[in-house]
């Protein structure tokens, strides 16, 4: 382009000759000849058709058929399963003698990639309408421990708004845990989320957008009134901006790798990320913050029901003789009583619930490790009652959470007065259902502190710490009622107590 203009000022304006016009700038005639020919300006388009008007050879003519076909087969396959340039062209060595060189191979793929490339459409949502899932990973330092993470990743299409909840795995707890949280952060529910086909959602893929939901999933839908969507199986694309948050999220939120000392604290960290991340982010092509649109899409969204979703996958379990249930390889302890039975377990992401007869008999912190076994002394006071001398050896007498003055105590119970001891331990321990393990604790350290080790002093002092004896304050003479003084009380009569009972007073 500047040599043409050069050309033409200098012919135009100068009023020099073709010859002096080359000689001046070190040209062709022919060239200068060609340029004053012209009487538009040789465009970026018209020069990139010049260039492109070299043919392909035969060799290569003859296998483009054949490239076509492969890259359109290309398009319904998993995205990093589709053939690259170098395996094309040693396929059509291998299987058709092909005798041209592998770049120019290359450079044909990446013409014919370009032109069955897919077109994708700009979406435009409306307020209150739909949100977008996606699981990602992501890596923290977990009670100083490196540990693997899942992080629960959701959009508001319209007001581009975002949760994220981490968790120890992506089961059915965690999946329909992370949506209860989500919906309350964003102060209601869309119409319909876009979900993948993830195996906690979908049982089955039947024919085109048709999917057999797991049972959970629409129980979840029904509470909270949303319809569930579904990608076209191995096309994320299809929610790209949930795809495109848990890359930014694991970039922004967790870079560099935070150290903490439970998930909460990492929740509490990520719920205040979202919320200075809404105040800071704009929504595209608009001047309003997230935080702005946000709100008003609140006004368009579902209101919350009024009761909580109950997150938890429920199972089946048999009692065991030693009052355990089984779950994930973990052994938890209920009441003694329902040895035997059958009870329903709720597992939750945080802990786990037994109940029984329509009523809750257990509870206890959910385990992650493998073949452990959590029990509560409560559990077992009836059946340690019949078998006394088991109290010293019992598990549950020597979890973290039984202060350690209840065993001091007992040893020097079971010292001084032997079976005798470890039978008045446990009726000791049976009173914390009425008073609390807080008095019981402060009963025991009190009594070791006086070196009393027997049942009735202990007892005495637990009646004292129920029953505080009240301090009665005598009223100051200056503020006493001046007709409190002249108030005089008959003294009662036994002899009329006595006519009263005989039915002698009228």
């Amino acid at each position: 382009m500047a040599q043409y203009h050069h050309i033409k000022f200098l012919k135009e304006v100068e009023g020099l000759s073709q010859r002096q016009i080359a000689k001046q700038l070190g040209i062709s005639r022919n060239t200068v000849r060609k340029y004053l020919s012209n009487q538009t300006a040789p465009t970026v388009i018209q020069r990139q058709n010049v260039y492109r008007t070299k043919e392909y050879s035969a060799e290569t003519k003859r296998v483009l058929p054949i490239i076509d076909k492969w890259l359109e087969e290309d398009q319904g396959r998993w995205g990093k399963q589709r053939h690259t340039a170098a395996r094309i062209y040693r396929r059509l060595v291998e299987e058709y003698d092909f005798k041209g060189s592998e770049s120019n191979i290359r450079k044909l793929v990446a013409k014919q990639k370009k032109k069955i490339e897919e077109v994708y459409i700009p979406l435009e949502f409306r307020l209150g309408q739909q949100f977008q899932f996606d699981w990602g990973e992501a890596d923290i330092f977990l009670q100083g421990k490196r540990t693997r993470i899942y992080l629960f990743c959701i959009e508001l299409s319209a007001s581009r708004a975002r949760f994220v909840r981490a968790y120890l795995h992506e089961r059915q707890e965690a999946f329909l845990d992370g949506f209860v949280h989500a919906f309350e952060f964003f102060g209601g529910v869309p119409t319909e989320g876009l979900f993948d086909n993830l195996k906690t959602a979908v049982q089955k893929i039947l024919q085109g957008r048709d999917r057999l939901e797991q049972d959970s999933f629409l129980s979840l839908q029904a509470h909270y009134l949303f319809k569930a969507e579904f990608c076209n199986v191995r096309s994320g694309n299809e929610k790209g901006r949930i795809e495109g948050t848990v890359g930014y999220v694991r970039r922004n939120a967790l870079v560099p790798i935070p150290e903490v000392t439970s998930l909460d604290e990492l929740n509490v960290m990520l719920r205040e990320w979202c919320l200075r991340e809404s105040k800071q982010r704009t929504v595209p092509r608009s001047k309003e913050t997230v935080l702005d649109l946000w709100e008003k899409e609140k006004e368009y969204l579902h209101p919350l029901p009024v009761r909580r979703f109950e997150a938890c996958k429920l199972i089946s379990c048999e009692v065991n003789k030693t009052s355990l249930i089984t779950v994930e390889t973990n052994q938890y302890s209920v009441p003694c009583s329902f040895v035997g039975q059958s009870v329903w377990v709720k597992l939750y992401v945080d802990r786990v619930i037994v109940v029984a007869q329509n009523q809750v008999i257990a509870e206890h912190p959910r385990s992650y490790e493998r073949n452990g076994l959590i029990t509560k002394l409560d559990h077992y006071l009836e059946a340690l009652l019949k078998k006394p001398r088991a109290l010293r050896d019992a598990h549950a007498f020597h979890e973290p959470n039984i202060p350690e003055v209840f065993r001091r105590f007992h040893q020097k119970m079971r010292e001084q007065e032997g079976a005798a001891g470890d039978r008045k331990m446990i009726r000791l321990l049976l009173l914390h259902r009425e008073i609390g393990m807080e008095i019981l604790t402060k009963a025991f350290e009190e009594a070791e502190q006086a070196q009393i080790y027997r049942y009735e002093q202990v007892y005495e002092i637990i009646q004292k710490k129920k029953n505080p004896a009240q301090n009665i304050q005598t009223l100051p003479k200056e503020k006493t009622p001046e007709g409190l003084f002249e108030l005089k009380v008959q003294t009662g009569s036994t002899e009329k107590y006595g006519q009263l009972m005989r039915g002698g007073v009228h």
